[in-house]
């Protein structure tokens, strides 16, 4: 495993986890990630209902909060692994990962299941789901932590006389 490990993160408790765990895989590789945060321009139009005159002030707060998510990345991912870097990137979320994917040589592309985006799919989300699809390199999806149950919390089976 040459390439570093790719990592895209929005901001959500999975994305966070996949830093965790490709920090983890990177330094059983020997191999350094790269994490990286998607400016979605459709997200700025979305939020200022289209409106020009306050579109580019959206994107550039969207952006600055890309820029706090990746640092914050970089810390959590620096007391695992020594080589982090960061990109802010701008376009389509899941276009962006793959092109991104393609030209750092990414080896593996580390992902939580389901980001921010209110609009959450049954098994992953619409952005790992169009990476899933169109990666070059092996997808690590890391899921929603599901609490545990216990035993005295599952449904308990009745039995009837017949």
């Amino acid at each position: 495993m040459n390439g570093p490990i790719l990592v895209p993160v929005d901001g959500s408790e999975p994305s966070l986890r996949a830093v965790d765990e490709a920090a983890e895989l990177a330094k059983v590789a020997g191999t350094g990630i790269v994490v990286a945060h998607v400016v979605d321009p459709a997200k700025a139009a979305m939020l200022t209902y289209g409106n020009p005159q306050f579109v580019a002030g959206c994107l550039d707060a969207i952006r600055e909060e890309g820029r706090e998510l990746l640092e914050a990345a970089r810390v959590r991912a620096r007391g695992h692994v020594e080589r982090v870097e960061t990109r802010l990137i701008q376009g389509s979320p899941g276009q962006e990962i793959v092109k991104l994917a393609r030209e750092i040589g990414a080896t593996w592309i580390v992902m939580g299941s389901h980001g921010r985006t209110g609009l959450a799919r049954l098994l992953v989300g619409s952005v790992a789901e169009d990476v899933l699809r169109h990666a070059g390199v092996p997808v690590l999806i890391v899921p929603l932590e599901r609490k545990a149950r216990r035993a005295h919390d599952a449904p308990h089976a009745e039995t009837v006389a017949g």
